[in-house]
């Protein structure tokens, strides 16, 4: 496995990209109410990166992306994602206050962003002339 970031399309970018803000987003408060702050290991948001090992694992292996396995763990994080935040919401003072912090709004825009990123991927498999092994093969073969 391994990084090859300027070989990658938009897509496989996007895709890299994701997964080090969603890491980044567990630093992050996820709860935030004034004088208390919780990030995001705090709250186990770690369970919900699980969704992107997929994807992130296949981009780095350089193997095709099953679009549609993608797709869905994609959405359930973004699902989760929205639905975490919904659970935030708590009435104070006879008025809804939400006590989402910017770490899960960063998991938020992570998550969307891997969505796109698997819609925007294109599978780009080795040219044989790039592996030094093949070229050495087609030497032999034309002497």
């Amino acid at each position: 496995m391994k990084v090859r970031f300027q070989e990658w399309d938009f897509g496989g970018k996007l895709i890299f990209i994701s997964i080090i803000l969603g890491i980044l987003s567990l630093f992050m408060s996820w709860v935030d109410i004034g004088i208390i702050r919780v990030s995001g290991f705090q709250q186990q948001g770690y369970v919900l990166l699980i969704l992107f090992i997929y994807p992130i694992y296949k981009l780095l292996k350089g193997t095709k992306i099953n679009k549609v396995l993608g797709l869905i763990c994609s959405i359930i994080a973004v699902i989760c994602g929205f639905a975490f935040l919904r659970s935030k919401s708590v009435e104070f003072l006879g008025s809804m206050i939400n006590a989402g912090g910017a770490g899960i709004y960063l998991f938020i825009i992570a998550s969307i962003m891997l969505t796109v990123g698997i819609i925007q991927y294109k599978y780009q498999p080795d040219q044989p002339e790039n592996n030094g092994e093949n070229r050495e093969h087609k030497k032999k073969a034309t002497s």
